[in-house]
């Protein structure tokens, strides 16, 4: 709830005008209400399969990204293949 036109307390309800810096009812304090929050993007999208993955592996998928590491890939395959 980060506007920057509170017209009601986020703690109490009550009525507050755009010059108030606490609640006149409650004295909750509206600077942190009032402050435009800033949430840093990441270059990484994150998807639904990604919250549900593993951390670790995650983690450790991002530490080597930003490492610059990199590992080829091991394919498993059937003993009985030509690969």
């Amino acid at each position: 709830m980060a506007t920057s036109e509170l017209k009601f307390c986020p703690h109490c309800g009550a009525a507050v005008t755009p010059r108030d810096t606490v609640c006149p009812q409650c004295q909750t304090d509206l600077t942190s209400y009032r402050q435009p929050s800033t949430v840093a993007k990441s270059s990484q999208k994150l998807n639904l399969s990604s919250l549900y993955a593993n951390p670790y592996r995650e983690g450790m998928k991002r530490l080597h990204d930003r490492d610059g590491e990199t590992t080829p890939k091991k394919r498993w395959h059937w003993p009985w293949s030509k690969e």
